[in-house]
């Protein structure tokens, strides 16, 4: 089992990059590509071989070149050593032994020089000088076709083999035939082969001038011709396009995505059929989509929040602003009785104005908390002492809603660095909120718990049954469970807001829990700047 996991393992590992990594990916497809058409192109070469006969001349010129060297040779022992090339003619051609041993010698020798050259016992050779040298170029030319020229130095023909009709040699043509270089093998044309040597004849130098075709010997190549290398490469053209296939289409199915989404269809997803640069693309292209659904999205909920806010703010000004106006017309009209009904008529215009003023303020704070920012002037405080001075400022209102408080705080005191008056700010709006929207008669549980890295502050009470979205909208800005503006229960729905962003101000949290008809949040402040 062991064995199986670590071979898997190391399958895994080794087939990771190529799934990673679309530049592997081609490489290696390319690789395999390039080796099917290798092994098609290979498998289907017998099947398109032709026989090209060629013709090797390397033997003929090596031949040639042999009989040009050793006529060099007998021509430098004839200046030498007469006697031995005549006998050594003798024992190597009987055709020279016939015709020139023991010859009888003619009656009148004219002007020609003869040559007595003795043999073994009382035979001799009788020749002369010109019928020998004759003889050295004519053998050449029985045995291997070669036509032989002795010229002077001014290329004037002094001996030449039968079938040679020139009397004057170009020497200078001669030496540049004799200089080209010449590869025997896989000639067609059989070429002319031309030797040029220098001797010494007779005391002068002379020039020994070689020509002849080489014999030739026939053999075959084996040729496939282009047909293999076409096949390999239409099987390399078909190959890749069906191993790229896959990917030709994933990359067209992203394409058609990024289309969809810049029609306006943010709400499509690209299917991420891989883990390489591609899926990776099909992914951030999806998240993309998400976030501009989301931020869409956003944008939707802040017109529709503007649109509530100068609803609900209208409302919320114009209803005292209403009350206060009209109670100011009736002291200005003297529409009262007595002083006592003119005071009234005065305090609850008044009234009215705190209400004002407190809905300004708290548009105020909200706006200033969330988009100016605040430079919060932290201080060390007792943060249990000042939860419970502001549960006694509030205990008198909470009994005239027939609630009461019902705190568990420690009694060492809780020291922490804060901004005293946004902190009494915000748990002031939460204890407000509690006593508002509490069922009469019920109780408020304050709690505080510290422990390592945060102080943590509960406050619960009873209420009216809340829906889900109810609970999830309470920090929601103009946000009220009362939806009718004109409720007993005064108010713009800042409070719970505010306290969020001054909590978040502080790096902490603040959250909701909401259980048969039991609203709690849960308020947590980090010990050292952050939880």
């Amino acid at each position: 089992m062991n064995n199986k996991l670590s071979n898997g393992s190391y399958w895994g590992k080794l087939i990771y990059p190529v799934k990673t990594s679309i530049r592997i990916q081609v490489i290696l497809a390319f690789a395999i590509c390039i080796l099917i058409s290798l092994l098609v192109g290979f498998a289907s070469s017998p099947f398109f071989v032709n026989q090209d006969r060629r013709l090797d001349f390397t033997e003929g010129i090596v031949s040639i070149d042999e009989s040009a060297r050793n006529m060099v040779r007998q021509f430098k022992q004839m200046n030498q050593d007469m006697n031995g090339l005549v006998n050594e003619l003798g024992v190597e051609d009987p055709v020279f032994k016939k015709t020139y041993l023991n010859r009888p010698l003619p009656a009148t020798k004219g002007n020609e020089e003869w040559l007595s050259i003795p043999n073994s016992g009382n035979s001799a050779y009788h020749l002369t000088k010109k019928e020998l040298i004759q003889y050295l170029i004519n053998t050449p030319k029985q045995k291997n076709n070669l036509n032989t020229v002795i010229a002077d130095l001014d290329g004037k023909v002094l001996y030449k083999t039968g079938g040679v009709n020139d009397t004057q040699v170009n020497l200078q043509d001669a030496m540049k035939n004799a200089q080209e270089a010449f590869v025997g093998k896989e000639h067609e044309e059989h070429p002319k082969i031309t030797r040029f040597y220098p001797i010494s004849l007779n005391g002068g130098k002379n020039y020994l001038i070689v020509t002849g075709v080489p014999k030739a010997k026939a053999f075959y190549v084996a040729e496939a011709g282009v047909t293999p290398y076409l096949l390999g490469l239409i099987t390399f053209i078909i190959c890749f396009y069906l191993i790229t296939q896959r990917k030709m289409k994933e990359i067209e199915e992203i394409a058609l995505g990024l289309m969809e989404i810049a029609k306006g269809k943010l709400d499509y997803r690209i299917r991420e059929k891989s883990q390489d640069e591609l899926g990776s693309l099909a992914t951030n292209i999806n998240y993309m989509a998400s976030e501009l659904n989301e931020m869409i999205e956003r944008q939707r909920q802040t017109e529709k929040l503007k649109d509530e806010l100068i609803t609900n703010v209208s409302h919320d000004l114009r209803t005292p602003l209403t009350s206060v106006m009209g109670y100011l017309r009736l002291v200005k009209d003297h529409q009262y009785q007595n002083p006592t009904q003119l005071n009234e008529y005065v305090d609850i215009a008044y009234g009215k104005s705190e209400q004002l003023k407190k809905l300004v303020e708290d548009l105020f704070d909200f706006t200033r908390l969330n988009y100016e920012g605040v430079q919060l002037k932290k201080e060390k405080v007792s943060l249990n002492q000042m939860l419970r001075q502001l549960m006694d400022e509030l205990d008198p209102i909470a009994k005239d809603h027939h609630v009461k408080f019902m705190s568990n705080l420690p009694k060492e005191p809780i020291l922490m660095e804060v901004d005293p008056n946004q902190m009494v700010r915000a748990l002031e709006n939460i204890l407000t909120n509690a006593i508002k929207y509490s069922t009469p008669p019920g109780d408020i549980h304050v709690r505080m718990i510290k422990n390592k890295h945060s102080v943590q502050i509960s406050i619960s009470n009873p209420c009216e049954s809340l829906s889900e979205e109810e609970v999830n909208r309470l920090f929601d800005r103009f946000y009220r469970v009362d939806t009718s503006r004109s409720s007993s229960k005064s108010g713009a729905g800042l409070g719970l807001a505010i306290t969020k962003s001054i909590i978040g101000l502080h790096h902490g949290t603040i959250q909701v829990d909401y259980k048969n008809q039991v609203i709690q949040l849960l308020i947590s402040l980090p010990i050292n700047g952050r939880l």
